[in-house]
């Protein structure tokens, strides 16, 4: 399908006279109707090729004169024209279709014209019916764009009048009554191709404002979510989006690690430098704890950083054992004294703004309950006490996480 631009509501408009869509949306609908177009265009040349062919038989009695010439004519000219703009119809954009199309009809209707106005027989005007024939084909069957058929409909009343008229030795009489007959039968096939049309476009339009409602409801709610699993200030995920992470990953029956994060004599910072300072900080910390996430735009990533309310902070892993989060841990400490965010007012006299980080882990293949979700939490945060309590600036490991490793960027506690 052809790729086109996103639509807004204001593109579907009104019709104007000649039920002509929006530029956009008639796109739009050729990439999406444009293929069947092209097949139903096939499906109906071909039959129209064969009631078209008919008449051969039918010029035995009513034309016997011109006979060879409207044997070859029909068979040697309009069929394989015919089919050869079949072919072409998938291998041209749709307004040369619509008009390959526009003039195939008007050619298969001047030629029956033609040898109405050609043919001396006695019969011959019982012929003059056929063209006739074929605007209704193309006006119903083929369901010509009703600008196409507008065009098509006049040349065909023009060339029928002309003909008329012309003719030699056709009775006066019939000079008035035919082309009165003829356009009849033009005006009876241009209403019902406006019908059609006009019904096709309505409907269609129709459709895709419904659509765009829906995908307009449906943005909505994705920008919705995003911003209910969204933290304002910093722009990570939140405290929301982090459980239910941890919920399914735990219904995996996966290894998770959970970091929980607390900013260093944080109230100090804000009570000398203002809430205004304070959130610039955490912003800080936030961006630099989005470079620890591999790919953000992963639909399923293995890590999520979080912040988690306040001050604090935190970072889910799936699939890690205990040295990779001590290694991590230590990365982000080392990581955030090295930004050298001022903190004049820390009572320990470092000077800068540090982390403290608690780790603990839920191995694979332990019984998930949600209960076990609560009692990660609780140790990640008892081993965060444990960190601060010990003199901040590391991380600490829950009681029973065996084999971590320090990075020597930064040291655990």
């Amino acid at each position: 399908m052809t790729a086109v631009a996103p639509l807004e509501p204001d593109t579907l408009g009104r019709l104007d006279r000649l039920l002509r869509l929006h530029p956009r949306t008639e796109a739009r609908y050729e990439a999406e109707h444009g293929p069947l177009r092209v097949a139903g265009l096939r499906q109906l040349i071909l039959v129209g090729l064969i009631f078209y062919n008919v008449y051969n038989f039918t010029s035995v009695w009513l034309m016997p004169d011109i006979l060879g010439l409207s044997v070859a004519m029909r068979l040697l000219v309009v069929t394989p024209g015919s089919l050869a703009l079949a072919w072409m119809l998938s291998r041209v954009g749709p307004a040369a279709r619509e008009g390959l199309v526009l003039g195939g009809m008007i050619g298969s209707m001047a030629l029956p014209m033609l040898l109405f106005w050609l043919t001396t027989a006695p019969l011959g005007v019982f012929t003059f019916g056929e063209s006739i024939l074929v605007v209704i084909y193309g006006n119903l069957l083929l369901a010509l764009r009703f600008r196409h058929a507008l065009v098509f409909t006049a040349v065909a009343f023009l060339c029928a009048t002309l003909a008329v008229f012309t003719k030699a030795g056709l009775d006066p009489d019939l000079r008035y009554a035919l082309p009165v007959q003829y356009a009849t039968g033009c005006a009876f096939s241009l209403y019902a191709n406006f019908r059609m049309e006009r019904q096709r476009c309505r409907d269609y339009r129709r459709t895709l404002r419904a659509l765009l409602a829906s995908e307009a409801a449906e943005a909505a709610r994705q920008r919705f979510q995003g911003l209910s699993h969204t933290d304002p200030l910093t722009g990570l995920p939140n405290r929301r989006l982090l459980d239910e992470t941890v919920a399914a990953w735990f219904a995996e029956d996966r290894a998770v690690a959970l970091l929980m994060i607390d900013v260093d004599h944080f109230k100090p910072f804000n009570d000398a430098l203002g809430h205004p300072e304070g959130d610039a900080c955490l912003r800080q910390v936030a961006a630099l704890f989005e470079t620890f996430v591999p790919d953000p735009g992963l639909l399923d990533p293995d890590v999520l950083a979080a912040r988690f309310g306040g001050e604090e902070f935190a970072f889910v892993v799936r699939d890690a054992g205990a040295p990779e989060a001590a290694r991590l841990a230590a990365a982000l400490v080392s990581a955030v004294e090295n930004l050298g965010i001022s903190h004049p007012a820390r009572p320990d006299g470092v000077g800068v703004v540090t982390i403290s980080v608690g780790i603990a882990l839920e191995p694979a293949g332990l019984p998930r309950t949600r209960d076990a979700r609560d009692t990660l939490f609780e140790e990640a945060d008892r081993a965060l006490y444990r960190a601060k309590h010990r003199g901040r600036n590391g991380y600490a490991l829950a009681d029973g996480c065996a084999g971590a490793a320090a990075s020597p960027a930064a040291r655990p506690v």
